[in-house]
């Protein structure tokens, strides 16, 4: 399953071929939009899509931008006034949604397309379907992957695997034609931007770089649309547009329509009609707009997807001729604009190997048969970890653990003393970003070890170990350094992001920290499900309490 910000896309293999699921419309892909409707009740995928313009209050659209997210995170801040709908603070701390009179959970809304993909996926298959594997983009980060794990359980879904999206893309690209060549996958989807270079080798798969921008797809280039349009209507009725939800839906609507229209054609009209009552007097939306206008509105969008490009390739010391072919992903990357700065970056035609639309799905579908049946042939997919993971030290500074790009699985262990004469609580917060500073990085949670042994500064030693599963999911255990004894560990998310952040500025002392090679390390055991997935299976949903001797 492709659960993508726009849209979601399914996948199975028949025959040997990889094959598409239709919607019950008879389209390849399900809109991933949730709505309430005046009934009481929810409906997804067309005809929640239907609603969005006549209630889109109670319309969820990129539910994949928010998910897995603090809801005081600035990234939560920065995005939650685009949207028509209200975006709250959940019961744990998370971005969270309001539809009506109900509170949920934007895991809640992911299940709710997932459920929908499955129903329609065991119609279309006559049989119960259990197992999935969903993927998200490369740059997600493990509080993320999380949730989209969280999201399949809720769906009635064992998730087999969490597959990056890049990674699925090459999947359909490269399978069963025993290629050797570096590639990079382009993916420029709805709500997010991933650039991943990959080494093919017959159906070794491995990914060399990644990178990407969580906010950075289609709806940020209807978003510039919409606010050149909205400058249209000012000059051409000397009003500010009032504001209204349904109307600058509309408007919205009109955009995408507009940019999708100028890939085909050079100009079209956008006419949008009563987007505005004024006293007694009703305005309409009336505008000309021009592919090469649309290029000038746009063009700094795809500069920073070039940018990322850039990153990703000098990151392993890389130039755009090194690489062999190039794979456009997402719907976005249909616009003209984005291929024409593409073929000049790498000197290259992009490939039309792939449908941008279904390669993601159609590669999940190829790796789920090759791990449920095996009958494709082997195939080995060596991914890396899209960015660095480390703990916070006095003075808010960050200290990686785990770098970017290794290879993954991947663990490293980290011993840390005690920083204070008989101290009782050792916190360990964990980050996840590139910053030397821990407020500038996804705050991921705090992994915390009660009733330390009294005793002199460096007295309690403890190793931490961080393991990372093939699909980045990041797992943190500590243990008493010398001893047998179970010390109690509490995960907690309950504190935000600024709390720990303030908390670590206000500390005078540097904890003790040497890296150690993992084989230095006491064997930790790293199940799936990630931090708090383990911490809730070993105390009961985040109670501590003293196990073992």
């Amino acid at each position: 399953i492709d659960l993508g910000t726009t849209n979601a896309c399914a996948a199975f293999v028949k025959e040997g071929k990889p094959t598409v699921i239709p919607s019950r419309e008879g389209y390849n892909t399900i809109p991933s939009i949730v709505a309430y409707n005046d009934k009481g009740k929810f409906i997804v995928g067309h005809p929640a899509k239907s609603q969005l313009l006549i209630n889109p209050r109670n319309t969820v659209v990129g539910a994949k931008r928010l998910i897995g997210r603090a809801f005081t995170s600035p990234a939560v801040s920065e995005i939650s006034g685009r949207f028509a709908y209200e975006v709250v603070e959940g019961e744990n701390g998370e971005a969270a949604v309001r539809l009506g009179d109900k509170v949920l959970s934007l895991q809640r809304i992911s299940s709710m397309v997932l459920s929908e993909v499955r129903e329609i996926a065991q119609h279309w298959l006559g049989t119960e379907v259990s197992r999935a594997i969903i993927t998200v983009p490369a740059y997600y980060n493990d509080n993320q992957r999380q949730a989209v794990r969280e999201a399949g359980a809720l769906a009635g879904l064992t998730v087999e695997r969490i597959l990056n999206e890049p990674t699925a893309a090459a999947l359909a690209f490269a399978h069963g034609r025993n290629l050797d060549q570096r590639i990079i996958v382009y993916d420029l989807g709805g709500g997010t931007f991933d650039a991943s270079v990959l080494q093919l080798a017959a159906n070794v798969y491995e990914v060399v770089s990644t990178g990407g921008d969580t906010f950075l797809g289609g709806v940020d280039f209807d978003k510039v649309i919409v606010d050149h349009l909205l400058s249209v209507f000012k000059e051409k009725n000397g009003i500010e547009f009032p504001g209204d939800r349904v109307a600058l839906q509309r408007i919205t609507d009109a955009a995408e329509r507009a940019k999708i229209a100028l890939s085909e054609q050079q100009e079209t009209r956008i006419n949008v009609p009563f987007v505005a009552l004024v006293g007694d007097k009703p305005y309409d939306l009336d505008a000309t707009l021009t592919r090469s206008e649309l290029v000038l509105l746009t063009g700094h969008l795809v500069d920073r997807t070039l940018s990322v490009c850039r990153e990703v390739l000098a990151a392993k010391g890389l130039s755009p001729k090194d690489i062999q072919e190039v794979l456009l992903v997402g719907g976005q990357s249909r616009m003209p604009l984005v291929r024409e700065r593409i073929r000049a970056f790498f000197d290259r035609e992009p490939s039309k190997a792939v449908h941008p639309d279904e390669a993601v799905a159609l590669g999940a579908a190829i790796l789920a048969n090759n791990l449920d049946s095996g009958t494709m042939g082997n195939v080995l997919l060596i991914d890396v970890l899209p960015m660095s993971v480390g703990i916070g030290l006095p003075g808010g500074r960050f200290k990686k653990v785990i770098e970017r790009n290794m290879p993954l699985p991947h663990r490293r262990g980290y011993t840390i003393s005690s920083t204070r004469d008989d101290q009782k609580t050792l916190e360990i917060a964990v980050f996840q970003g590139e910053s030397d500073k821990a407020q500038e990085n996804e705050y991921l949670g705090t992994l915390t070890v009660n009733d330390l042994p009294k005793g002199p500064r460096g007295t309690a030693q403890f190793d931490v170990m961080f393991a990372l599963s093939p699909e980045a999911l990041l797992t943190v255990t500590a243990e008493e350094h010398g001893t047998a004894r179970t010390v109690i560990a509490t995960f907690t998310t309950k504190a935000t992001p600024e709390e720990i952040r303030k908390r670590l500025e206000a500390e005078e002392e540097t904890p003790q920290a040497q890296s150690q090679s993992p084989a230095a390390v006491p064997e930790a055991a790293a199940p799936a499900g990630g931090v708090m997935g383990w911490l809730r299976r070993l105390f009961g949903g985040g109670k501590g309490q003293q196990t073992g001797a």
